[in-house]
């Protein structure tokens, strides 16, 4: 079996709410056979499509020819023979060649990826709703939209506040996020897990200060209190914390994991399959924080591919925590031919050849492109603030 063509293909979402949540294009990879097997993956980096596209451009010429099978050595060849082996959009474009390449090899042997690696270790998995809010910054309106989530039946539960804030300590923003808070537990009760995304905006001082409001509360995890690059912040804010830190959803290599365990900065690892250069590379994340006593909870606000495609690392690995999921427009999760079947705060585990799913071409063709941009938040002074 030869690699003949790499195909990548833009599906078009609005992200439901105010605007304070991204918009983005879906990206899909295809990798086809001259056997008619296809393999699909996916490579979404919100904001960022053109790059990514351009960059599995340049690699498709490392992979004709090649056997889709030889899955580690493709990948290897696919970092280290461009000379520019890291960053986050060649780890998404290798990440959607890569996984397609696993969706071959599961239709080549007629079994699905989980099965591959040893076999499913649970039954069904465990996910948490994020755009729930739609982006509401009011707490009123993030308690009714609690409210209506609850009542779908969902269990678990992350937020994140889109405001500009001062650094160090800015009084006004802890007492919305006490205020949310609040009205989160009224509207779900004490059971109900919730989690806030500190998306990066923090400095350690004001993250900490936030961190004692999210444990007076009972928060599951604080995700990204700061800035990714700064490990030893990150670590800091792990020290005085009680509440468990997680972070991962911007790393790309096993290594820069190795470093967040190494320094005490994190409970729970965060990787991203559509963005770490894929399975493999998350299935040894997953080893490297067991090693450390770690969990992991795979970032995933994208489409119903990437849940599905995560569901396979989830069930196999033993230190799985959470997977995270999306809560998209009603027409994103018939993307896939047959959508997922949330039920009681769990997913499914999918049992076809491969991935066990298939994107649904009238709906892709339904859904083109559209203008992604992302939301931008200045202080009151005009200062760049991080969103």
């Amino acid at each position: 079996m030869k690699i003949t063509s790499v195909e990548t293909l833009s599906v078009g979402s609005q992200t439901p709410g105010n605007g304070r949540l991204t918009n983005r294009n879906f990206l899909f990879v295809r990798v086809h056979t001259d056997e008619g097997l296809v393999g699909l993956g996916e490579a979404t980096l919100e904001g960022h499509d053109n790059a990514v596209r351009g960059m599995i451009a340049d690699l498709e010429p490392l992979l004709l020819g090649e056997d889709p099978r030889r899955i580690e050595h493709l990948t290897q060849v696919l970092i280290r023979q461009k000379f520019w082996q890291g960053g986050v959009i060649k780890g998404s474009a290798v990440a959607g060649v890569e996984l397609a390449l696993w969706d071959i090899l599961g239709k080549s042997v007629d079994l699905p990826v989980h099965q591959l690696v040893g076999g499913a270790s649970r039954d069904r998995i465990r996910y948490y709703l994020n755009g729930w809010t739609g982006g509401a910054v009011e707490p009123a309106e993030i308690g009714d939209r609690a409210a209506e989530a609850f009542g779908q039946g969902e269990r678990a539960l992350k937020f994140s506040l889109a405001l500009p804030s001062w650094p160090v300590r800015d009084r006004e923003l802890l007492r919305t996020l006490e205020r949310a808070l609040d009205a989160i537990r009224a509207a779900v009760g004490a059971d109900t897990l919730v989690m806030f995304d500190g998306h990066g905006r923090y400095d350690a001082d004001q993250a900490i200060a936030m961190a004692a409001v999210l444990a007076d509360f009972e928060c599951y995890f604080f995700e990204e209190p700061v800035q990714p690059t700064r490990v030893e912040d990150t670590a800091r804010v792990a020290r005085r914390a009680a509440v468990p830190i997680a972070a991962g959803e911007r790393l790309a290599r096993k290594g820069e994991f190795v470093d967040y365990f190494r320094a005490g900065a994190i409970s729970v690892a965060q990787p991203d399959l559509a963005h770490c250069h894929g399975f493999g590379e998350s299935l040894k994340i997953a080893a490297i924080a067991d090693g450390f006593g770690g969990w992991i909870a795979p970032h995933g606000p994208m489409s119903p591919v990437l849940t599905a495609i995560s569901l396979h690392l989830d069930a196999v690995i033993p230190n799985f925590l959470i997977q995270e999921r999306l809560r998209n427009s009603t027409w994103c999760e018939s993307l896939i031919t047959e959508p997922l079947r949330p039920a009681e705060g769990y997913l499914p585990l999918p049992h076809g050849p491969g991935w066990g799913i298939e994107l649904d071409e009238e709906v892709c063709r339904a859904h083109p492109p559209i203008q992604v941009d992302l939301p931008r938040l200045f202080r009151p002074d005009g200062s760049v603030a991080d969103w």
